[in-house]
């Protein structure tokens, strides 16, 4: 049977094509509006409309924000970077697509933006199989950084989403982005770090952030966007054990490193500072959030003994092993991703 989704995207598609005409469409979001590097990125007027039979699979999503500089930036870089086929609008904007990749902007700061994933499903007619968000980072300490991190509130939602509510992590990608960052970023005065989880938006996709900052000047760098675009457009699953991870402060250092140097493969990460007796259950909530999670790495030293060993009866409880970096088989040093 037909999806009906896909009968309003031919649609719009063959009237899409009619409307362009040859011409360029006016507005700040026409194709024609956005940069284009030394590689060709347009509509393609010599392709058909995709009909029925050409629908993709499920795809992954890149979601860009008009009202996040950095986001802009990063999504200019993906266009020079890579040759992206235009065939269709998303609430008025072009979006663009690279293999099995969509390139999508939202017009509001992606923050209070629920259910995305359900509009794009409904938009394309496909599963929204990952949504990667693309976005600034602002610290107070102003360090130059480039950051992944899960989504969802493990507490109060004071930036969007819902309160006490994780969205679906993603920890082979996130994982695998993590260490494209510390490849492609060798070169740039940029550190590369996991952040624990946080803010909104919720979604009920696999998800995550790739961010650069921390100021308006690394927002607007060319070279910090262009070092994601490379990641995202070559990202794969990394292969490996997926875990859990705890304890530390808010760029969990200690899992960042073992995350570059072992084989494992993070999904959602609390800091130390939202755990207490009294709020084990948002262990629960991160393994049920973590699709496939197994294992657990704890911060050791960053948790009162106490805490440490209520943590580790509640993982044992969930059926999850807590391992240390010893456990862990090192990462290959050509392993890649």
């Amino acid at each position: 049977m037909v999806r009906p989704e896909a009968i309003r995207y031919l649609a719009g598609a063959v009237l899409l094509e009619l409307l362009q005409g040859g011409q360029e469409r006016d507005g700040d979001h026409s194709v024609a509006a956005y940069p284009r590097g030394p590689h060709k990125v347009c509509a393609h007027p010599e392709e058909r409309p995709m009909a029925v039979g050409d629908l993709p699979g499920p795809m992954r999503f890149l979601v860009a924000s008009e009202a996040d500089e950095a986001s802009r930036t990063q999504r200019e870089e993906l266009l020079r970077t890579a040759s992206w086929t235009s065939d269709r609008e998303f609430e008025g904007r072009p979006t663009w697509r690279h293999g099995d990749l969509a390139l999508v902007t939202v017009p509001e700061h992606h923050l209070y933006r629920d259910h995305l994933d359900r509009d794009l499903d409904a938009a394309f007619g496909v599963p929204v199989d990952l949504v990667v968000y693309l976005s600034k980072h602002r610290s107070e300490s102003g360090r130059p950084s480039l950051t992944v991190h899960p989504i969802g509130n493990p507490g109060a939602a004071e930036f969007g989403g819902q309160p006490e509510t994780l969205v679906p992590a993603a920890p082979r990608w996130m994982t695998a982005a993590l260490r494209g960052l510390r490849q492609e970023a060798r070169d740039l005065p940029f550190e590369v770090t996991f952040e624990a989880t946080h803010h909104g938006p919720y979604l009920e996709a696999p998800t995550f952030y790739i961010e650069q900052g921390s100021t308006e000047r690394e927002w607007s760098d060319p070279k910090a966007a262009h070092a994601i675009a490379r990641v995202l457009l070559s990202l794969a699953p990394l292969d490996a054990p997926i875990a859990i991870g705890i304890g530390g402060g808010h760029y969990m250092p200690r899992h960042t490193s073992v995350a570059l140097t072992r084989r494992i493969a993070f999904g959602h990460l609390l800091p130390s500072h939202v755990l207490d007796a009294s709020t084990l259950d948002r262990i629960d909530r991160a393994v049920d959030r973590t699709p496939g999670a197994q294992i657990a790495y704890l911060h050791r030293k960053s948790l009162s003994t106490p805490l440490l060993h209520a943590i580790e009866r509640r993982l044992e409880s969930l059926g999850i092993r807590v391992v240390r970096e010893a456990d862990l088989d090192a990462r290959a040093k050509d392993e890649t991703s």
